[in-house]
């Protein structure tokens, strides 16, 4: 197993507390499931995309809008786009799993998946339909890699599309912690940062991390 993928834990407060042992396999667990779900999207825009090691953070969801600000740094006041889809466990987690991009970056991958010669200017319904799918392939490739692993099929949502600033995006979530992802996709001619957050309660954060420790004790 990685064990050099850069983690980062949140507040003093948080009562999930969470060993080294976890948190590498935490990073590890990601570190597969977004490979798979970027090898699967190359496909749809006929262009290699290579990952960043993914950076993990669990913080309070309280906290999350200001997180995001203060990591994006002079892009903080861009739009983000979110699209969101919510997953069962049976008998184990459920999350809100979000996939989060710029505005700008989330237009420049519509263009590639629409074609290069497309003109996209903005998000209007066409634009959040294709968001809507792009999303469908990312998440349910990363959810399904993870079911894998556990062994436990996830049932999920359609996907929802909004795009808004980072405290009027979270606004009305309501989950105790969030797992937050941090990827970059490099394309040919594009740097994206991407994002994929997990929004769940205590009980599902504990169910999951036992899962990933299972998973990696095996």
């Amino acid at each position: 197993m990685n064990t050099n993928i850069p983690l980062k834990s949140s507040a003093e407060s948080d009562p999930v507390a969470l060993t080294e042992f976890q948190l590498d396999a935490l990073a590890e667990t990601f570190n597969m499931s977004l490979g798979e779900a970027a090898a699967i999207f190359s496909q749809i825009v006929s262009e290699e995309i290579k990952l960043s090691v993914p950076i993990v953070e669990l913080l309070c969801q309280k906290d999350l809008a200001a997180r995001m600000i203060a990591i994006r740094g002079n892009r903080s006041q861009e739009r983000l786009c979110g699209i969101t889809q919510h997953f069962t466990t049976k008998d184990s987690f459920n999350t809100d799993t979000m996939l989060i991009f710029s505005e700008h970056g989330s237009l420049e991958i519509i263009r590639r998946m629409l074609g290069s010669t497309a003109n996209v200017e903005s998000i209007t319904e066409l634009e959040q339909d294709a968001l809507a799918e792009i999303g469908n392939i990312i998440i349910n490739g990363c959810m399904s890699t993870i079911s894998n692993l556990f062994q436990k099929p996830s049932l999920g949502t359609l996907p929802r599309v909004a795009t808004n600033t980072a405290d009027a995006l979270f606004a009305s979530r309501s989950s105790d912690h969030v797992l937050l992802v941090k990827i970059g996709m490099h394309l040919a001619s594009q740097n994206i940062d991407g994002y994929v957050l997990f929004l769940m309660d205590v009980d599902s954060i504990r169910h999951f991390v036992k899962e990933v420790e299972q998973v990696f004790k095996a």
